[in-house]
């Protein structure tokens, strides 16, 4: 299956997206549609066990490439989903409980031509729902939307969903948990600090696209069951990228906010 062709909606890029205009791009698209892809999707996701293949390979907690670790990337979102991992840490839900993150990178093709792409974060609640979580970090230039990020968590949700019970298998094997729901369609969390959300309720060239998309998420909740929430950390520990070997490192946990769409004053923040 192509996936770009078959589910063009899900596979957009960052142009399909632009800031220009990005709450009137956002009410066109047609929920039933979107339901409708990411079930196709669901239904010929790649199949890792099927190739023999493991979902949670080992990490170090610091880039690698050819040339050693820290060498190979200087991607920041990269680093900081790397950071965030190796607080080993776990992080409160709103309305209580937490989660935690259990990989990061985390692989879903089962041969090099599927072009799925990984998943940033994967994690788990106390309840032992599965968590898919699309990480976005400032940048210059073109920034991706928090449209294109929900259409990456979607699809990411879509792979998880069809494999969920080799990977909550998996899960209970390397991961050391014990309570894994593989019955019930993953989170879909848009994580990113509280800078990069503010940059985007200060575009006005992007109109009115916070309530749009909360409007779009919700629609999609009812129709598929995956859960969509949005998060922000805040920027007051010390980030420090990963190079030259070492692990890309925060000097304290970070406070997490719950980013509320629909409302004029959005950051939550989570005991």
């Amino acid at each position: 299956m192509k996936y770009a062709e078959s589910c063009p909606t899900l596979f957009c890029d960052r142009d399909d997206w632009p800031a220009s205009g990005l709450g009137d791009s956002i009410a066109m698209v047609d929920p039933d549609a979107l339901a409708a892809e990411y079930k196709l999707l669901r239904e010929n996701a790649p199949r890792r066990r099927d190739a023999g293949l493991e979902y949670f390979v080992k990490h170090s907690g610091a880039p690698t490439g050819r040339g050693g670790e820290g060498r190979s990337s200087n991607r920041r979102e990269e680093h900081y989903a790397m950071a965030l991992w190796n607080l080993q840490r776990r992080w409160p839900r709103r309305g209580g409980g937490w989660h935690c993150f259990l990989h990061y990178q985390t692989p879903l093709k089962a041969k090099r031509a599927d072009g799925i792409g990984k998943i940033d974060l994967f994690g788990v609640t106390n309840g032992g729902r599965s968590m898919v979580v699309e990480l976005k970090y400032p940048r210059k230039g073109s920034p991706d939307s928090p449209a294109l990020a929900l259409m990456e968590g979607l699809r990411y949700a879509a792979a998880v969903e069809a494999n969920l019970r080799p990977i909550a298998a998996e899960i209970g094997k390397k991961c050391r948990v014990t309570q894994v729901d593989d019955a019930t369609p993953p989170i879909v969390q848009i994580l990113a600090p509280i800078s990069w959300w503010r940059d985007w309720f200060e575009t006005e060239a992007a109109g009115d696209w916070a309530p749009a998309l909360a409007r779009l998420a919700s629609d999609i909740e009812d129709r598929v069951r995956v859960s969509v929430e949005c998060m922000a950390t805040d920027e007051t520990p010390q980030f420090t990228l990963g190079l030259n070997g070492r692990k890309p490192s925060l000097d304290r946990p970070p406070a997490l906010h719950a980013v509320h769409l629909d409302r004029t004053l959005p950051f939550e923040r989570l005991p």
